[in-house]
């Protein structure tokens, strides 16, 4: 796989056919896979946080999902990042493969009964998928870690999925993962999926294909949600003062001004 390096955290470049033929591998092998999903505020947090990015360093694959790690890749890396997969993306296509090859899938997470909606919605999607959903309530960080009770884990255990798509949030989902999948022998894929439940369940209704193209998600969650202006802030404003920091810092920054002006002008999906 192409892998770059941005802020210390390695990202995998693959395409679309590519990555299902890794995904199909990986449902048909005995070994255990985890996946993470960094976007630019997880590449912010494992600036400031060695432990978080040391767990994303861990992981067999770190997919891009949003278009700010593409401009930072044009900016820090000699090329820029040739595709991306949004969360909803994988895990959909996870669910694909899952009904293809007759493999279960566990939604864990979300919030306000999401991932039961979401599985519903994957059930329809993708008939005959084995597709359940198991809310573990709130999970709170203590000194020790991630407070998770031994009936939690026991729960994914009774069902067995052969992937796992976790959605706690940043930092905590990814903390679940490599803590607790020594523990679950059924799960080939571990993915931390973020706020993919909120779109496949339609409690957020997904932004429309020309603005995902444009990379305009986060106008558009920003529209829903204005709420999140801050998170949005860090991603669009933040995030992308962090890379012109770095590029300066190499003595890249009219480079990276050149790389990132040809990728503004040659967007790709």
């Amino acid at each position: 796989m192409d892998t770059l390096s941005l802020f210390n955290v390695p990202v995998h470049d693959l395409s679309a056919p590519a990555l299902r033929g890794l995904f199909r591998s990986w449902l048909r092998e005995n070994g255990q896979r985890t996946v993470v999903t960094p976007n630019p505020e997880f590449l912010l947090q494992a600036r400031r946080d060695a432990a978080f990015r040391g767990l994303l360093g861990r992981a067999d694959l770190s997919l891009p999902d949003g278009v700010g790690l593409r401009y930072a890749s044009a900016a820090l890396a000699e090329r820029p990042l040739a595709h991306r997969h949004t969360g909803v993306d994988t895990l959909d296509l996870l669910a694909a493969l899952c009904a293809e090859d007759g493999k279960s899938l566990l939604l864990f997470g979300g919030e306000g009964g999401r991932a039961e909606q979401a599985a519903e919605a994957l059930r329809t999607r993708h008939p005959g998928l084995d597709v359940a959903a198991y809310d573990p309530g709130p999970l709170a960080w203590t000194p020790a870690g991630l407070d998770v009770p031994p009936e939690t884990v026991e729960a994914i255990q009774r069902r067995a999925p052969a992937v796992l798509a976790v959605a706690l949030g940043q930092g905590k989902q990814e903390r679940f993962i490599f803590d607790h999948l020594p523990a679950l022998p059924s799960v080939r894929i571990a993915i931390g999926v973020g706020g993919a439940l909120d779109m496949l369940s339609g409690a957020l209704p997904r932004a429309p294909e020309a603005w995902r193209r444009a990379g305009l998600e986060w106008l558009w969650r920003l529209r829903l949600e204005p709420r999140r202006i801050g998170r949005i802030a860090r991603a669009v404003v933040v995030f992308p003062a962090a890379a012109a920091g770095e590029a300066f810092r190499r003595r890249r920054f009219l480079k990276a001004c050149r790389a990132v002006a040809r990728l503004l002008f040659s967007p790709q999906a």
